[in-house]
């Protein structure tokens, strides 16, 4: 058993249960105001996190009451885009709230790796997002802290929102506002900064700021301070992301001005509004329909206490005719035959134009198949043939080779004007990763680290050691630093801690050795030469003189997850002692196909304990210890 695993919890016995329910697990990360921990819901063996305020705002009263009100209700919100709320309660003065647990990357780590992004994933992002703000708008709920940091990606590409509630709480003390600050100035609407409590419209602004910054790359605002930044949204118009990017739509950069309007009445009416708009972008990119319309149309930049304007242009009133000094020799015979033939002359431009729109109208093209794959080169010189462009965009995957095309926009088969780009994206190769340095820590923890960082595990040797803790990481390969790809295996050394001594040597009956050994000695009291068992060999009829059985045995387990399945797998290894005692040994989500060694340690004789492992909640292999 590992040094970790002796020190938490004493052998044979059960780790304490937060509520009487939930087993805390390694912290994973810090926050603003939170602890956040991998834990395991006993009750039916899910994977939650386990989220814990900190001490220093736990003696807030107006932030912890509304915080804890907020999670509570938030239970009630199911959507496929936003981070389930679980449990919120106290806990010795402590607010603990338990979530979903979500596997992925948040967007504000995405937007540092790739922004600027390609304007569909853009528009999907926000698409998810708006979705779920309308659903919990729709059932009375805000969210209040709404930035790239609390939307999370997950593997298969899901959306999903988390930190229902903390916004709302935040708005309730001044102090926690301050603390809050140097994270949410970037995204703050400037009602907040004038101190008034969140509401739709102000999710909807944090929306426009989060548009904008998948965009260009960049927040909209930044300022040597986070309260100059706050001032900036409370003062300054917002920025336009067509001065950042030419090449943008005029409708995008019209959504995210209407998001991120001063006055909240100039914003959208509500997210129904801005889900419109936004599946008409998404329609216009899939059927390459013009986007030069705006929902900015004749709206007026407005301050925090001004008025909008219509939302669409009002029709023009006609000019007031100007009265013209009448001609003696003009009648009006001559005015309407001047009118008719001015008339005339108009139908005639105007089918002349459209005729010939008609002759010079470049014609459609289906963009072709088979660029998926194609190195950069033939790629584009495949859209050559075709008469069509290229632009090249590069990001990193997994599974396509450096160099050749993993993507396109439009897709294949889509229906473009000659003479149009498609977006080639070509592959930079396996996203990099840096190898963690997980030597003299706890096997299961660097499993978990390697885990978490995108590696694989490799095979694990056991050696003994007098400088390194039994149940620790003596080396690794590779070290600690060092870049490799994604899903690299890292191979470990694990302590099984000093070597022990050698037995001492059993003398055979009736040969002692030379000497005054203890069992011919006076002090023995015994006959000279009379060995246990009465001449049989140790072991046999009485008990041994050597070492002992280990009570406690370490065990070092493979687990193979099967090949075809979708998503992630779930993987339970459950180990009872002979004492009918059972432990969790791992309950965490593995890759299909993926194989890897993992250390269990049992309580009780050989063959007399028993390990269980369970993939997705099936058996997958029983065998005793």
């Amino acid at each position: 058993m590992s040094s970790e695993g002796t020190s938490a919890n004493p052998v044979g016995t059960a780790p304490p249960l937060l509520n009487e329910r939930y087993e805390l697990g390694e912290r994973l990360a810090e926050g603003t105001f939170f602890f956040t921990y991998r834990g395991r819901d006993t009750t039916n063996g899910r994977s939650v996190a386990i989220k814990v305020l900190k001490p220093e705002f736990a003696g807030d009263e107006a932030f912890t009451s509304r915080l804890l009100s907020e999670a509570q209700s938030a239970t009630r919100l199911r959507h496929p885009n936003i981070a389930e709320v679980y449990d919120a309660w106290l806990e010795r003065g402590t607010v603990v709230i338990v979530t979903e647990w979500v596997r992925g990357i948040n967007l504000k780590d995405r937007i540092r790796r790739v922004a600027p992004f390609p304007l569909a994933v853009a528009m999907d992002i926000l698409l998810a997002c708006s979705e779920a703000l309308s659903y919990a708008h729709g059932n009375g709920f805000i969210h209040g802290d709404v930035r790239p940091d609390n939307i999370i990606i997950t593997p298969e590409g899901r959306v999903k929102l988390t930190d229902f509630g903390v916004g709302v709480g935040v708005a309730a003390s001044t102090r926690i506002q301050l603390s809050a600050l140097p994270q949410a100035a970037f995204y703050m609407a400037p009602e907040i900064a004038q101190g008034k409590m969140p509401g739709p419209a102000t999710d909807q602004y944090s929306l426009g700021c989060i548009l904008y910054e998948m965009l260009v790359g960049a927040v909209p605002f930044q300022a040597e301070s986070p309260l100059a930044v706050a001032g900036k949204h409370l003062h300054e118009a917002a920025p336009s992301v067509k001065k950042r990017n030419a090449a943008l739509p005029n409708a995008v950069d019209g959504i995210a001005l209407k998001c991120m309007q001063k006055d909240p009445a100039a914003r959208y009416a509500d997210l129904a509004r801005l889900l419109q708009d936004v599946n008409a972008v998404r329609e216009a990119l899939r059927t390459d329909r013009p986007l030069t319309w705006s929902p900015m149309d004749g709206v007026v930049e407005s301050s925090p206490v001004a008025q909008k304007t219509k939302s669409r242009p009002a029709p023009r009133a006609a000019p007031e005719p100007r009265e013209e000094p009448r001609r003696a020799d003009m009648g009006p015979s001559l005015g309407l035959l001047g009118g008719l033939a001015l008339l005339l002359c108009l139908i005639i431009a105007g089918a002349f134009g459209v005729m010939i729109l008609l002759i010079q109208a470049p014609r459609t093209i289906s963009v072709p198949a088979g660029l998926i794959g194609k190195r950069e080169d033939e790629a584009a010189a495949l859209l050559r043939r075709f008469k069509l462009q290229s632009e090249v965009r590069k990001d990193f995957s997994d599974g396509i080779p450096e160099g050749k095309v993993f993507d396109t926009i439009p897709r294949s088969g889509t229906e473009i004007r000659e003479g149009k780009a498609v977006i080639l994206y070509v592959s930079q190769g396996a996203q990099p990763s840096t190898v963690p340095d997980v030597v003299g820590k706890g096997l299961t923890a660097a499993q978990k680290e390697l885990r978490s960082g995108g590696l694989a595990l490799g095979h694990i040797t056991e050696e003994f050691s007098d400088l390194i803790a039994k149940g620790e990481v003596i080396s690794q390969n590779p070290a600690g630093g060092t870049k490799v790809a994604h899903g690299t295996p890292v191979e470990m050394t694990v302590s099984k801690g000093s070597e022990p001594s050698p037995n001492p040597v059993t003398p055979e009956a009736g040969n002692p050795p030379e000497g005054n050994s203890p069992a011919n000695g006076p002090d023995n009291g015994g006959t000279a030469g009379n060995t246990p068992g009465d001449g049989a060999s140790p072991g046999e009829n009485g008990p041994a003189t050597g070492t002992p059985e280990p009570l406690i045995r370490d065990h070092v387990i493979t687990v193979e997850i099967p090949k075809g399945g979708h998503g992630p797998q779930h993987v339970r290894i459950i180990v009872r002692n002979e004492d009918g005692t059972e432990k969790t040994w791992l309950d965490e989500d593995h890759e299909a196909g993926e194989k890897f060694d993992t250390v269990v340690s049992s309580l009780g004789g050989v063959g007399k304990c028993q390990l269980r492992v369970y993939i997705n909640n099936k058996l997958n292999n029983k065998q005793p210890l």
